[in-house]
């Protein structure tokens, strides 16, 4: 991230963790009631490349999703844009003044309320200003604090967030497009299908923003961090220690030291430890079968994928999957 300077921000916002800037999203006392408005998958060609967008805010929330190329987000309150690279979320309130940016590449984008309106109808939700903004680094991330009014146990999200699956988060959110194409988001299935989801969507969004909060020292080398996010935006890899610092550019032992001083482990406790955690993730959301999900993480024999899942998450990975093991650990690191 870009080093951080003095910015002239004006009210709701407030300074927030690790000099974020955090602004609270009021909900209504009324229950939780999610609401699919629109979902769409939406793609920009080559060429389509945008250096300035015009202003706008919505009356929901919308989650985007970046699956191929990039784009950027304009964020008003800042006076700058944020990067949105491949394996990004983007999280926008209700009427939050931004304006959204496509290079080449594809997106899956959803609409919802979290108590719901249904009487407010698709593309009646996005309100244009009459202003155009260019496309210039911001220097903080924005913050947002969801809560009910007078409690204390708000749910805190970045604007922007890396996930650390992103082939999950496809998985997930991709159903709710194929029911907006076919102009089923009302019927009851549909709405129960999303309410699932989105359920799903923040908690996981929330666990995945803590997981990237806890980043590497400020002066790890940046041949480590490079690679990092290498790793952890592609596909599922499972890359030898040596084929590791040769990607880096670095002799083995340099590479090592460099390594377990950016992450705190070896790279080979954390390579196994992000292929468990990949899988771990997969058995809870998704009814795959062992079997299946150990082969995915290249775990050619169950048995010793049920040994490593244990050493790594503390139980193994059919007691991880129960609905009845109420002490699962969750690990972020």
């Amino acid at each position: 991230m870009m080093a951080r300077k003095k910015m002239d921000l004006s009210p709701p916002l407030s300074q927030g963790k690790n000099g974020a800037r955090t602004q609270r999203i009021p909900l209504s006392r009324r229950p939780l009631a999610p609401w699919l408005r629109l979902a769409h998958a939406s793609r920009a060609a080559t060429g389509q490349t945008s250096s300035t967008s015009r202003l706008r805010t919505i009356a929901d929330f919308e989650i985007v999703l970046q699956l191929e190329g990039s784009a950027w987000i304009y964020a008003d309150p800042l006076g700058g844009s944020l990067e949105v690279p491949p394996g990004y979320l983007v999280l926008i309130p209700p009427n939050y003044l931004h304006a959204w940016g496509m290079d080449p590449g594809a997106h899956i984008a959803v609409h919802f309320d979290l108590q719901a309106r249904p009487d407010l109808p698709a593309m009646k939700n996005i309100h244009h200003v009459d202003r155009v903004v260019t496309r210039a680094p911001a220097t903080v991330m924005p913050r947002f604090s969801l809560a009910w009014p007078d409690r204390d146990n708000a749910l805190e999200l970045p604007m922007v967030t890396h996930v650390r699956d992103m082939e999950l988060w496809k998985e997930r959110l991709m159903p709710l497009v194929e029911v907006w194409m076919r102009r089923a988001h009302l019927t009851l299935s549909a709405q129960l299908l999303f309410q699932e989801t989105i359920g799903w969507a923040l908690r996981t969004l929330a666990d995945d923003a803590a997981y990237g909060g806890l980043r590497v020292p400020d002066d790890a080398d940046p041949r480590i961090l490079a690679l990092l996010r290498e790793l952890e935006s592609g596909a599922p890899q499972r890359p030898s220690v040596d084929e590791l610092a040769a990607r880096a550019h670095m002799g083995l032992t340099a590479f090592r030291e460099a390594f377990q001083k950016a992450t705190g482990r070896p790279p080979r406790q954390y390579l196994e430890e992000r292929r468990i955690e990949r899988a771990a993730r997969v058995l809870m959301e998704t009814n795959r079968k062992l079997y299946d999900v150990a082969a995915a993480e290249g775990y050619d024999d169950p048995y010793h994928f049920s040994r490593i899942f244990r050493r790594v998450m503390g139980v193994s990975p059919r007691q991880y999957r129960s609905p009845r093991s109420a002490q699962r650990p969750r690990r972020i690191v």
